[in-house]
C-alpha cells in the first residue's frame, strides 16, 4: 500500500533510506527539553534546534457574549463582567441554542453504524402510528417545562409533531456531578463505587441540595427549556446495586397489568428487576409498592390518578428526590414498612431499622444550614413526621413535635433562600396535620399558628400538584368551573378551623375562667359564648353563599378532586360546628342553649352520611373522614348513630398507617362508655369532656387518621 511504502524506519539500513535534509519547521505543539532530548537519544540523532514557543491559554468558552463579539478577554463576572460594567455596555449570558443533525456525517464515516428512528424526533419513523401523527391527541400531561422526568418529557413529545419540544444542557447542567467537581474526596468515589462512606459523601457533597429537575422554558419557545440540573443515569445505576442506597423505582422496572376477579378495575404493578431475574421481589419493591398504593394515597387523597399507576401524583417529586438522597429513601421504606406492619399485625422491627438509619444519614448529609433548605432535607422531615405519629406510643417518648418544629424552620428558611416555596401543596398538608394535633388537644399549633400569623400560608391557588409554569396548580378542562371556587372554600373553612381550636386552646388554658363566685363565672362564660359564636357567624355565612350552595347540590356530577376536595370542606365545616357547640371548654354543652341541639343533631346525621357514601364506594384513604365521624358520634343523642360511627371508623382502622385510628375508635368507645355512666348516675351526660376522657385513658391520639 502507498501509504506503507512511504514510511522510513530508523532501523533500517541508511543505504536504502532517501536522503533528505532534516525538517527545520518547528513542532506544532513542542514539548519541554526532557522529552526532546529523550526522543533524540532513542533515535540516535541530536535533535533540531528549535526555539521554544509559549502555549497560549485556551480560550473560554463561558464568556459573555458581548466580549465574544468583540473578542476581547471577558473576565465572567456575573451577572455583569467588569469589561461590560466598565464600558457601559450590555452584558449578555443568555444561552444560544444550535440544533445539528450529525446522522449523514457520521453514516458517512462509520458504514456499520445502525439508525433507530423514533417517533419523537422523526416523523418518517415505522414506529409512528396513524393517531400520532395525523390525528389530535390528548394531552393530559403538565406544559412541558413544568415536566420533572425524561419519561414525562418523552411521552408528551411523543404526542407532538417531531421537534415540538427540545430539551438542552449546557456547562452549567454539569457542574453538580463529582467528575467536574475540584473536591479530591469526591473524585475519588469515582475510583472506588464500592465504598458505602465515599458515596455517602459524595450525594451529600454534590446532591444534598435541591434536586432541580425542572427546565428553565427559554425567553419566547415555551417548548424550549435549558435543563439546570443533568440527571447522571450511569451513576445513579451505579447507586441501584446497594440495597439501602438505590433508587425507589427500578431503571429496569416494567409494568404488568392485572385485573382484580371482583371488579372490571386494572391495576399497574411495577416488577422489579430482581422479578426479571427470576429472584423474587426484594423487601424494598414491596415497601415502594406499600408506599405509593397505600401511604400516599392516604396523606394526599386529593389528586388524579388514584387507580391508574399515580402517573401524575406528587409521590413522583419523592421517588426522583430519594433517588439522590439516601435519607429519604429510608424515611420512605420506614413509613411503608410501619404501614404494612399495622395491617398484618406483624413487628414493626423493619420500620424502626429504617427510620434508625435515616435520621444518622440525615445529620452527615446536612453540612451547613443552608442543606438544611434542601427538597430532600424538607421532603425527608416531613415523613419522619408522619412516622412519629403514625408510631406514637403511649407513655412513650415521641418527636413529632420536634419535628414539626424543624419543618418550621426549614420552611421559614426556603422562604428566605428561594424568595417562595417550591412546593406549597406539601406546606398546606403540615398545616392541616398541625390542625388535627390541634383538634386532639395534644398539639400547640405552633406550625400553622405562625404560619397564619406571619401571612406564610399558601394561597388555594397553589394547593394541588402539578404546578404549571405561574407556580399555580394546574387546573383541566372539566375542573374549571368547580374546582377554583372548592378550593376557595376549603382553605377558608381550614382557617376558620384553626381560629376555632386556637380560640378553643386559649379557653382551656386561661386559669382566669376557673373561677368560683358566680356573678363573674357567669360574666365569664357570656364572654366565651360571644366569642365563639363569631367563629360559628362566619362559617354559617360561609356555607350559605350562593356559589356553594349550587356546587353543593351538584356535587355527584363533580369531577374527582374537586368532588373530594368539597367533601373534605363539608366535613370540617359541620366537625368544626360541632366542636364549637361541645368541645370550647370543660362542660361547655351543658352551658349551649337547646335552640342549637337541632343544628348538632343536622351536622352529626350529614357527616355520617357522607361517611357511609364514601365507605360504599371503598374510598378507605379519604382519612380527613375520621374526625368529623368521630364528632358525629360524640354529640349524637341517637343509638344507632353512635354505634354506626364507631362501626365506620373501625372500618377504616383496617387500612390505617399507623395505631391513630384504632385508638380513636377506642377513645370514642371510652366516651360512650362514660356518658352511658354519667347519665345512669345523673340522668344526663352532656357534661362529658371528650378530651378529659382520653386524657384520664392515656388515649394519645395526634393525627386521628393515621
Amino acid at each position: 500500500m502507498p501509504s506503507l511504502t512511504a514510511v522510513v524506519m530508523q532501523d533500517d539500513k541508511p543505504e536504502e533510506a532517501p536522503k533528505r535534509p532534516p525538517l527545520l519547521l518547528p513542532a506544532i505543539a513542542p514539548k519541554d527539553e526532557l522529552s526532546s532530548s529523550a526522543s533524540s537519544s532513542r533515535s540516535g540523532q541530536p535533535g533540531p534546534s528549535v526555539p521554544r514557543r509559549t502555549r497560549l491559554p485556551p480560550r473560554s468558552r463561558t464568556g459573555c457574549w458581548t466580549c465574544r463579539k468583540r473578542k476581547v478577554k471577558c473576565d465572567e463576572g456575573r451577572p455583569q463582567c467588569g469589561q461590560c460594567s466598565r464600558l457601559g455596555h450590555t452584558c449578555d449570558y443568555s444561552p444560544r441554542l444550535a440544533f445539528r443533525d450529525d446522522t449523514p456525517r457520521v453514516r458517512e464515516r462509520l458504514q456499520d453504524v445502525m439508525v433507530v428512528s423514533n417517533t419523537v424526533w422523526d416523523s418518517n419513523s415505522p414506529s409512528r402510528t396513524d393517531t400520532s401523527a395525523g390525528s389530535a391527541v390528548l394531552d393530559d400531561l403538565p406544559p412541558f417545562a413544568a415536566l420533572t422526568t425524561d419519561e414525562e418529557r418523552e411521552k408528551k413529545a411523543e404526542r407532538s409533531s417531531p421537534g415540538t419540544y427540545n430539551v438542552v444542557v449546557n456547562q452549567e447542567s454539569f457542574q453538580h456531578l463529582p467528575a467536574y467537581s475540584d473536591d479530591a474526596e469526591v473524585k475519588k468515589e469515582l475510583l472506588s463505587p464500592l465504598r458505602r462512606s465515599s458515596i455517602a459523601a459524595s450525594i451529600a457533597s454534590s446532591s444534598g441540595r435541591d434536586v432541580a429537575v425542572e427546565g428553565i422554558p427559554v425567553p419566547g419557545d415555551p417548548n424550549t427549556v435549558v435543563l439546570p440540573r443533568f440527571e447522571d443515569v450511569a451513576r445513579r445505576n451505579t447507586f441501584s446495586s446497594f440495597k439501602d442506597l438505590r433508587s425507589p423505582i427500578s431503571p429496569t422496572a416494567r409494568h404488568t397489568l392485572i385485573k382484580t376477579e371482583d371488579s372490571d378495575e386494572v391495576a399497574i404493578v411495577e416488577e422489579s428487576e430482581f422479578i426479571l431475574d427470576g429472584q423474587g421481589p426484594g423487601q424494598d419493591d414491596k415497601y415502594i409498592r406499600q408506599f405509593r398504593q397505600v401511604v400516599w394515597k392516604q396523606l394526599v387523597p386529593a389528586e388524579l390518578d388514584q387507580k391508574d399507576g399515580m402517573m401524575r401524583s406528587s409521590v413522583g417529586v419523592l421517588e426522583t428526590a430519594a433517588s439522590m438522597f439516601p435519607p429519604l429513601h429510608h424515611a420512605m421504606m420506614a413509613v411503608a414498612a410501619l404501614s404494612l406492619a399495622a395491617q398484618d399485625g406483624n413487628s414493626r422491627l423493619d420500620a424502626l431499622q429504617h427510620y434508625q438509619q435515616a435520621l444518622p444519614a440525615l445529620q452527615s448529609t446536612l453540612k451547613s444550614p443552608h442543606d438544611l433548605s434542601s427538597d430532600g432535607a424538607f421532603l425527608t422531615h416531613f415523613l419522619l413526621l408522619v412516622y412519629e405519629i403514625a408510631a406514637a406510643e403511649d407513655d412513650n417518648s415521641n418527636l413529632w413535635s420536634q419535628h414539626l418544629s424543624t419543618l418550621l424552620r426549614i420552611a421559614l428558611l426556603r422562604r428566605d433562600v428561594f424568595g417562595g416555596e417550591r412546593y406549597p401543596f406539601l406546606v398546606w398538608w403540615i398545616c392541616n396535620i398541625d390542625l388535627d394535633a390541634l383538634f386532639s388537644g395534644v398539639g400547640t399549633g405552633e406550625f400553622v399558628g405562625y404560619l397564619l400569623n406571619h401571612d406564610g400560608i399558601p394561597d388555594p391557588s397553589f394547593h394541588l400538584y402539578p404546578l404549571g409554569l405561574d407556580g399555580s396548580s394546574v387546573l383541566y378542562a372539566e375542573e374549571l368551573e368547580s374546582l377554583p371556587t372548592i378550593l376557595q372554600l376549603d382553605y377558608e373553612v381550614t382557617i376558620l378551623a384553626v381560629r376555632l381550636v386556637l380560640l378553643a386552646r386559649e379557653f382551656r388554658n386561661d386559669a382566669t375562667f376557673a373561677i368560683a363566685d358566680f356573678m363573674q363565672r357567669e360574666q365569664a362564660t357570656q364572654i366565651r359564648q360571644r366569642r365563639t359564636f363569631e367563629f360559628q357567624e362566619s362559617l354559617r355565612q360561609l356555607w350559605l353563599n350562593p356559589a356553594v350552595s349550587m356546587i353543593g347540590q351538584n356535587v355527584q356530577n363533580l369531577p374527582e378532586r374537586p368532588k373530594q376536595l368539597y367533601e373534605h370542606a363539608a366535613t370540617l365545616y359541620r366537625a368544626s360546628i360541632i366542636f364549637s357547640h361541645t368541645t370550647m371548654w370543660p362542660g361547655q354543652r351543658l352551658e349551649t342553649s337547646p335552640d342549637y341541639d337541632t343544628e348538632i343533631a343536622v351536622a352529626s346525621n350529614q357527616i355520617l352520611q357522607l361517611a357511609r357514601k364514601a365507605h360504599s364506594e371503598d374510598r378507605w384513604h379519604c382519612r380527613y373522614l375520621v374526625f368529623p365521624v368521630f364528632m358525629a358520634g360524640f354529640a349524637s343523642t341517637d343509638g344507632a348513630q353512635r354505634m354506626q360511627a364507631l362501626d365506620l371508623i373501625r372500618a377504616m382502622e383496617k387500612t390505617s398507617i399507623g395505631r391513630n385510628t384504632t385508638v380513636t375508635r377506642k377513645a370514642l368507645a371510652a366516651v360512650y362508655e362514660s356518658q352511658n355512666e354519667r347519665f345512669m348516675n345523673t340522668g344526663q351526660s352532656l357534661d362529658v369532656d371528650w378530651m378529659q376522657v382520653m386524657a384520664e385513658r392515656n388515649l394519645l391520639v395526634v393525627n386521628f387518621g393515621f
